[in-house]
């Protein structure tokens, strides 16, 4: 009755603990937060810096910063165009706000969700968040956010010649850019939108969109020239692509020199007929690193090899389009299999530091979680044992007895079997150098040999066990029993085994054996007296005949250690250390009058 109540008590006090645990919950935006988020647009470098800087939200006690730190940080790396190689981060806002009314920050969250995604090459996922972010973000004012996420939409569609959703999401982000009253997002999205009607053939629109763009760029100063020159190149590869050659020649020619797109200007001229030209500009256009335009330079210059003037550079040129063809299947293939492999470890390194980072908060929390269900599992294994009663009979004597013969034979085994391990080992390590090694041998040999016959006998006893008329639950008692003390004794010699591989002093002579002076070699006894009581001082005084060095190398032997390591530790040949173990043998032998012709010293030091 006792032991329902305690546990009825825990489980409450539990249950409380959670509870209150889970009920505890901050919502007042931290200043670092707060600061953060106001020089996002501008700075996102130094929000990031921040953001890395600030002590990270509890994601218990503290859910909403936590989700807020965890979008903002997203957000400022999406900026600065970092990899991020998994949306594990940015999906804990995503999840958090999904179950909020904040309209804003559920759209924020769709929108860099879908980009982190599109990074990734998950297209379906990025454009599903995307639409997501389109939906949340029409109920507020938020309108770079709005551009944002109709520029993305408006890109993915267009990429997929996804003609007429293309054109109405760019339509909308341009919008969104006129409402927010911001050129360079106006600029972006009069670019896509241009190039929507290109796709549509609405060439006149296109051009008109194009030139706007242009006015916008030269409007925003030097910083913008390059792309200004940009913008029309792309007109001028619209009137290419129409046949208005000249056109599309005359915009181009009228570039600053370092501007001019000698690829383009070649083919225009190419389909003009003129080619002389085209094949000087197609050949300065050679003058890249970049292996794409290297390989359509070619083929047009494959195609000039036609003409019966540059007749003689065809083969040239088919050599040299087939070379960066190839080229370019193999680099997209290389580049295939490098993002997928690195992918894979960046996001399954990443995942794993994010994870630990995140959850440090929550450590204690587990720990007292998982204390209390240890207790309740303990309590419960108390509970199931008080209700056991060990029932005796007649033949509990002779049972006993046979059981206790049992564990003997048993235990002499397992003994056995780890002399025999460790022998081995030692034998094995030293590149079973015989000459070195003939007791230890001789030794294995004999243990093996016992152990055989012990399993016989061990055979023996358990069909005596089976043969008496007794109840399973009596003969399971009583092997319990039986099986408790082996496990004592068994965990006794185990932990004699950690310590002396948990000793630092010895770990490091195991590592890198060294010679030893008389101050370390008397801190090698003193450890080997401090693990198996008083090792030396008991045979120091039954074996009085042992010299001070003996009872050294005795202590080596004790802990362990191989005849090369205490070579190398006495500055001795293995061959010497091998006679001064057989002038020990041969003194205990006299001394205690044991015969230790059937083990080796090894073994008989090792049960000492």
């Amino acid at each position: 009755m006792k032991i329902r109540t305690h546990i009825i008590i825990i489980i409450c006090t539990t249950l409380m603990t959670v509870g209150c645990s889970q009920n505890y919950k901050v919502t007042k935006q931290t200043p670092e937060l707060a600061k953060a988020e106001e020089v996002m647009f501008d700075h996102p470098d130094s929000a990031l810096h921040i953001l890395e800087s600030m002590p990270i939200p509890s994601a218990r006690k503290d859910k909403e910063n936590h989700a807020l730190w965890c979008l903002l940080t997203s957000q400022a790396k999406v900026k600065l165009i970092m990899k991020i190689p998994s949306d594990s981060l940015v999906k804990i806002a995503y999840d958090y706000y999904k179950s909020t009314d904040n309209a804003r920050r559920k759209a924020m969250s769709a929108l860099y969700m879908g980009d982190i995604n599109y990074e990734l090459g998950n297209i379906e996922e990025a454009m599903q968040y995307y639409l997501e972010g389109k939906t949340e973000v029409e109920k507020t004012e938020d309108y770079k956010t709005g551009y944002l996420i109709m520029s993305s939409l408006g890109k993915l569609y267009l990429y997929r010649r996804l003609n007429a959703y293309a054109l109405e999401a760019c339509t909308k982000a341009y919008d969104y850019a006129v409402k927010d009253s911001n050129k360079r997002y106006q600029m972006g999205a009069l670019q896509y939108l241009a190039r929507c009607y290109c796709i549509l053939n609405e060439l006149p629109k296109a051009i008109e969109t194009y030139q706007k763009c242009s006015d916008i760029a030269v409007e925003l100063g030097l910083n913008n020239k390059a792309y200004y020159y940009d913008i029309q190149t792309e007109i001028a590869l619209v009137y290419k692509n129409s046949s208005q050659f000249l056109q599309s020649l005359e915009i181009l020619k009228s570039f600053p020199v370092k501007f001019q797109s000698s690829s383009l200007i070649g083919k225009n001229y190419f389909y003009l007929k003129q080619y002389d030209s085209a094949y000087f500009y197609l050949n300065k256009a050679l003058l890249t690193d970049n292996i794409y335009t290297k390989a359509s330079v070619y083929e047009f210059l494959y195609k000039l090899g036609n003409q019966p003037k540059y007749h003689k550079y065809l083969t040239s040129y088919c050599d040299s389009l087939l070379f960066y063809n190839d080229s370019i299947t193999t680099l997209d293939k290389g580049k295939e299999i490098i993002a997928y492999k690195e992918k894979y470890d960046n996001e399954r390194l990443t995942t794993e530091k994010q994870r630990l980072e995140l959850e440090k908060s929550n450590i204690t929390y587990w720990w007292m979680f998982t204390i209390v269900i240890v207790l309740l599992l303990g309590i419960l294994l108390i509970y199931i044992y008080l209700h056991k009663r060990i029932a005796i009979h007649q033949k509990e004597e002779k049972l006993t007895r046979l059981a206790l013969q049992l564990h003997d034979k048993e235990l002499e085994v397992e003994k056995n079997e780890s002399y025999i391990a460790e022998l081995q080992s030692q034998f094995e390590q030293n590149n079973k150098k015989e000459e070195l090694y003939v007791e230890q041998v001789e030794a294995l040999k004999k243990l093996k040999k016992e152990n055989e016959r012990l399993s016989l006998e061990k055979n023996m006893l358990h069909e005596k066990i089976a043969s008496y008329s007794i109840s399973g639950r009596e003969l399971s008692d009583v092997k319990t029993l039986s099986d408790r003390v082996l496990l004592l004794e068994k965990r006794e010699k185990e932990l004699c085994s950690l310590l002396l591989t948990q000793a630092p002093f010895l770990r490091k002579l195991h590592l890198q054996p060294v010679y030893l002076n008389e101050t370390e070699l008397k801190d090698v006894c003193k450890i080997a007296d401090n693990i198996f009581q008083k090792f030396t001082q008991r045979l120091s005084k039954e074996v009085s005949v042992l010299s001070e060095h003996e009872i050294i190398l005795c202590s080596l032997i004790k802990l362990r250690f191989s005849i090369t390591e205490i070579s190398i530790f006495l500055n001795i040949a293995p061959a010497s250390v091998s006679r001064s173990k057989l002038r020990i043998k041969n003194k205990i032998c006299s001394v205690l009058g044991e015969n230790l012709k059937e083990k080796s010293l090894d073994v008989w030091l090792w049960e000492y």
